[in-house]
């Protein structure tokens, strides 16, 4: 699968990317013990996650572990194959960007007719999701070619009570040109932010959803994420600059590993206005602004009960 937005940072996408030494089970499981004397929060993401034949033991292995959350991102076209991702995951984030079917053939780099089997899968993960209680959403991508087909998304995720993250379309690692100034583009923000006010399952803070409207500058704190490649590579500072800070596995340890790399590579870079994603944007502005951390906890605890039939477009 080759979605057409998806790349590694320097353009290259991601089934052009070499999968040389990605780690068995065993490895794998000995990566998440490393990282979870850091962190009880673990997001599994790809490529495809579903594509690793072993994503049940991995799974299993992580509750054993003892992480609190285990988010895993999936495009969703297998899920009726991995019952586990149903019984074993707290979130699951489903990628969406469309619902006209010629339009995610294309998004999606398939042949025709997919679209209506991922649908079939949200349907499922919807029933499941009752049984298991974990956390839906979809992961929505913006480019200027779909900022219509994404108010459809939204109609859609709002019926079926689904969360749903926005990010938009990023070029290697700056915003897609033809969203800045965008009329449309910040419209449709507008919308996700009136949605966010009343109550709506909008992840994403405030002053990210507002950030990402005009594309405001940030100072970056990648560190605050451990991205680690197949391989067991921790990525320092940030995947988008493509260095690594040391393997895991050979080293044992994440902080070492982060050392290694300030020794490699130097301290964090001041980066240009760029990546305006939640995984950097979000994070890094909440740490350094934490008013904003308190403003989401007391809308959290004064949010209304919210109506979504009243935020359809119909």
């Amino acid at each position: 699968m080759l979605c057409v937005y998806c790349n590694d940072g320097s353009g290259k996408k991601y089934p052009e990317c070499s999968n040389e030494g990605e780690l068995d089970t065993e490895s794998w499981l000995r990566v998440l013990a490393i990282l979870r004397r850091e962190t009880d929060v673990l997001i599994i993401t790809g490529g495809e996650p579903t594509m690793r034949q072993d994503l049940r033991q991995i799974l299993e292995g992580c509750q054993a572990l003892g992480y609190h959350k285990v988010c895993l991102l999936t495009n969703g076209l297998t899920l009726d194959r991995h019952p586990a991702i149903f019984e074993l995951c707290d979130i699951l984030m489903i990628s969406l960007d469309t619902l006209d079917g010629e339009k995610a053939d294309w998004m999606m780099g398939r042949g025709k007719g997919i679209l209506r089997h991922i649908l079939d899968n949200i349907e499922l993960a919807c029933r499941e999701r009752s049984r298991h209680k974990f956390k839906l959403y979809f992961n929505v991508v913006i480019t200027p070619e779909n900022i219509d087909d994404v108010h459809q998304v939204i109609d859609y995720a709002l019926e079926h009570r689904i969360g749903f993250v926005p990010l938009p379309e990023v070029v290697g690692v700056y915003p897609r040109e033809a969203l800045k100034g965008n009329l449309d583009y910040q419209a449709l923000i507008d919308r996700i932010l009136t949605i966010k006010r009343a109550g709506g399952d909008v992840m994403g803070t405030m002053a990210y959803l507002g950030g990402i409207r005009h594309f405001a500058a940030y100072h970056c704190l990648p560190t605050l994420l451990a991205r680690v490649w197949p391989n067991g590579d921790l990525l320092y500072p940030c995947q988008k600059l493509h260095k690594i800070g040391g393997n895991l596995l050979e080293i044992g340890d994440y902080a070492k590993a982060i050392d290694q790399g300030r020794a490699s590579h130097g301290p964090l870079p001041n980066c240009d206005n760029r990546c305006h994603v939640g995984c950097y944007m979000d994070f890094s502005v909440c740490v350094q602004q934490p008013g904003f951390i308190m403003k989401e906890a007391l809308r959290s605890l004064r949010k209304p009960f919210f109506r979504p039939k009243e935020f359809i477009r119909g």
